[in-house]
Order: C-alpha cells, then structure tokens, then sequence
C-alpha cells in the first residue's frame, strides 16, 4: 500500500493495482497484542487506511480476497484466483510485496481451534474469540523473540495462567545474554511460569485441550500461541528465474529491484543489507517494510532512490520493563571484527534524587581497533530504553566512542542524569579501550 499510494502521488495518470489475499489491507500489525491484551479497545484503530478510503481517496484498484498463485516475470503476467476463477493480469512494473509467515514447521501437529499463530487481524479476532466463548484457564506461548515476548503479556494481563516454553535457556539471539537475563527474571516476577530448553515436537489435541510434547516433558494447556519466528512468503516465486536469497528472501538491490529490473520487492518478504558488515539480511521489521515500500513506489516511477540498509534496531515492553537493541550481537561483531569487546553498565534514567526514574542497564558492542561503537542493547524504564535511536543514529554514521562522547545531549533531571546513560557509555567505552 505504501508503494501504491506512493505511484499515485507520482503517477496520478496511472493504474495501480493492488492484488490482496485478505479481507485487510493497511494496519497496524504491531498494535495487535496490545488489542488481545485490552490496551487499544477497538480492531478499528488498528486500521491506517480502509479499503473505501484506498479506492476513492487515493484511487487505487483494490482487489480483494484475491491471491495470486504464479508469477510469470518474462511474459510480464501474474496469474490470479478468486471467487469468479483464474485469469491472468498484465503489468509493466510489478512490486512483490507478500510479506512473511510464521514458523510452524518444526513442530508437527493438526489444525486446531487451540493453536494459534498471530500474523493478521484474522488471527487477532481469532483469539479473542476463543478466549471469550471458551473461557480458557491455563495457556503456553512457545518462542523467544518479540512476539513471544509481548503476547506473554497479552494473556497474563488477561488473567491467564501464562507459560513460556523454549528451546534455549536463553531468549532470542538477538537479545544478549545479561538482557535475556533481565527479561526472564521480570517475567518471574509478573508470574509467567518458564519452560527453558524445551524443544517442543509436536502438539496434539485430547479433550479440549491441548498436549504440548517437548524433549522433558508432555505438558496440558487450553489453548497455545506458536511465536517462533517467521520466514519470508515466497513460495509462489520458487519455480519462477526471481532471484531468492537469505532465507528464500526476494533478492534485491539498493534500488529494490529483483533481477528483473521492472520487478521490485519490499517488506517482509525482501532481503536487505546489515549497515555495518555490509553484508545481505533477512530483517522483517515494520520500519523497513514502510520505508522501503514508499522508496519502491518512487523508483517504479522513474526515480533512483537507494535504500541502503538497517541496523536492526527495534524496541519493546514486558509490562514496565522497556527492552530496546540496535546493531551488532557480540556473537555476530566477532566474525567480523576481530577487536569486538562487549561491557555492561547500569545507571540512572532520570536525575537520582527526582522522583520517576529507574535503573537503566546497559550492554554495548565496541571494536577495540577504531573505538566504534558496533551495537547496544538496554533495557530499563520505558521512557528511558528509547535512548536506543541516539546509538542507532551513531552507528549509522560510524561514530566512536570519541565521537559520542563529544555530543551535546539535553539535560534536566526529569529526563536524565547530567551524564546521559549514552554519554556515560561513551565515557566508559573510552576508559574499557
């Protein structure tokens, strides 16, 4: 939808066709959890554009509940199903932009009203419905990342006897072992009952419930989330010349072109580059998917606009504890640098004596070679962790310790102590060097 309204700015002249599978286009899929969990009241405010506003503010050619099941890149023709049949639609520029599916592979088990995985509004009314209409007690959520994370909080905020079952004594390796550390001793607290080292095989449904079967143990639950991740949705392009690569991602370059330079690719099911190795990713973050739908409109337009990478930088919650991470993990800096180093730190959000602020702990990366900061993950009170864009933007502009610790950052004890908690890595990573 970015990429369309964005021709349409452009290109008011031209057709721009927008084929989706779904009822929905255009919403906030991060709200979600917060709507299960009762914080956003209404599906409708999760919705940006309604498909009447697309069509008649913007004028673009909405198709709906329309899926399209080949994609013929030399005839220039993709080929889609819908209630009246299969037909074939002509373009000159197309924009493959489907998006990703969650991981549910490694687990064998069948459709069930109790198995849950959430990537749509669908899934959202799904289960609320079910915990409405079947008043469940006792629940699991299996995963270690965002998702996973957040909906722990959906259905203990909801008064649900709430489980984390995983593979890893250790969340997401995107989190560093003394953040992961402070995650899990939070859930602890706010009564989340945790499953470590568990690799769950298979889920089986017996008398309205559900058997989760793991390498320990077989455990019971009324309903269960599968939150392990997602993988980029390109299966209608396997058999086709378009280039795949990390993950099966859509291959693409600075300009979101595939191999075929009048098809484009963007989101989540695109591959990117990491800014700092310089090397391709698969990063399926709503940012990025925004960002490079806008840049791919622009470009099928006649414009040459680069999108140039991300940081990974990303933020959440678990009930106060904000959890927020940009850059490098230690594990992945090492292979690339061989200076990497990684210390810790906490200190104070706000002024110590002005009441409100909390411990902020942080984790950064650095390479002892150049004194650039490669990464920082922290985690603390809510307002403090959104100090993160401060390292994001220095580690896009490659800036050291020296560098940062230069910056004139604002003061005032509602806000900060008089040495910033980024200031005060800096200041640290200069003594550590």
């Amino acid at each position: 939808m970015s990429a369309a309204s964005q021709v349409k700015r452009q290109k008011a002249e031209w057709e721009a066709v927008v084929f989706e599978k779904g009822e929905y286009i255009s919403y906030a899929g991060c709200g979600m959890p917060y709507h299960i969990e009762g914080i956003v009241p209404h599906l409708e405010d999760l919705i940006e554009i309604t498909p009447e506003a697309a069509v008649t503010e913007r004028k673009i050619d909405l198709r709906l509940n329309c899926t399209v099941i080949r994609v013929d890149p030399d005839k220039k023709e993709i080929l889609v199903k819908d209630s009246a049949g299969t037909r074939a639609e002509k373009f000159d520029f197309l924009l493959i932009a489907t998006g990703a599916s969650p991981i549910t592979d490694h687990i064998t088990f069948e459709k069930s009203k109790r198995i849950f995985t959430l990537k749509s509004l669908s899934d959202t009314t799904k289960i609320l419905q079910f915990i409405e209409e079947e008043k469940p007690k006792k629940c699991a959520v299996i995963g270690g990342g965002y998702i996973a994370v957040e909906m722990l909080e959906a259905f203990q905020g909801r008064g649900l006897e709430t489980h984390l079952i995983h593979r890893r004594y250790d969340l997401a390796r995107t989190f560093e072992k003394e953040i992961s550390t402070l995650i899990k001793n939070k859930m602890e607290q706010e009564g989340i009952i945790l499953h470590l080292n568990s690799q769950v095989t298979a889920l089986e449904e017996k008398k309205k419930k559900i058997i989760v079967r793991t390498n320990h143990e077989d455990m019971e639950y009324d309903f269960v989330l599968i939150a392990t991740g997602v993988k980029p949705e390109t299966e209608l392009l396997k058999d086709t010349p378009i280039q795949l690569g990390v993950k099966n991602a859509v291959k693409v370059n600075r300009y979101l072109q595939t191999n075929y330079d009048y098809i484009y690719a963007a989101g989540d099911c695109a591959e990117t580059v990491n800014l700092i190795t310089g090397k391709p990713a698969y990063v399926p973050l709503a940012p990025k998917a925004n960002k490079e739908g806008f840049i791919a409109g622009i470009n099928i337009c006649g414009g040459k606009e680069e999108f140039p990478g991300v940081l990974e930088t990303s933020i959440t919650k678990f009930f106060d504890l904000g959890i927020a991470r940009t850059g490098l993990t230690l594990d992945t800096a090492e292979e690339h640098y061989p200076g990497a180093a990684k210390f810790t730190f906490s200190s104070r959000s706000k002024a110590r004596y002005y009441p409100g602020g909390g411990t902020l702990h942080s984790v950064i990366i650095l390479d002892k070679a150049s004194g650039k900061i490669l990464g920082a993950q922290l985690a603390g009170p809510l307002d403090g962790v959104k100090r993160i864009d401060v390292f994001a933007a220095a580690i896009h502009n490659k800036m050291s310790v020296n560098d940062i610790f230069k910056l004139d950052l604002s003061y005032s004890p509602p806000f900060s102590p008089v040495f910033d908690p980024v200031i005060l890595a800096a200041r640290l990573g200069r003594k550590y060097l």
